[in-house]
């Protein structure tokens, strides 16, 4: 197995799937949805692709405002401006991107449409293991 190397594309730490909800569903759904596979994000999709995310950062923010989980939408707590990157564009600078913009998870885009989420750690792990 060839190592990854801060040069190679993000795409390729991107697993097969992508997490997602409906911005109709409850927080509760996406607590449970979080849970379940131990995400720290969830891609929001609509008829037209993805409209946001929701970050497990987005949940415990609306429980500090006092959020009924039952009760209230994913498309209420969620961020409509999500930060993307291209599946071509290097670890490194993707890494970059991610300080820029403060955040722990980041959309990889392949032709405008949602390819993965790559987290602080999948990047710490590929720039480590470089580093050996």
């Amino acid at each position: 197995m060839t190592p990854i190397r801060r040069t190679d594309p993000v795409g390729t730490l991107l697993s097969p799937a992508v997490a997602t909800v409906e911005p109709t569903a409850t927080l509760a759904e996406a607590v449970e949805a979080l849970a379940a596979d131990r995400l720290g994000l969830l891609v929001v999709t609509g008829p037209s692709g993805m409209v946001g995310v929701i970050s497990e950062r987005d949940v415990i923010a609306a429980l500090a405002d006092g959020a009924d989980l039952e009760v209230e939408r994913v498309r209420e707590h969620a961020t409509d401006r999500v930060v993307t990157v291209d599946a071509d564009l290097s670890i490194a600078e993707a890494a970059r991107r991610m300080v820029d913009a403060e955040i722990r998870h980041l959309a990889v885009t392949r032709d405008d449409d949602v390819a993965g989420v790559v987290s602080v750690r999948d990047l710490l792990v590929a720039l480590a293991a470089e580093l050996g």
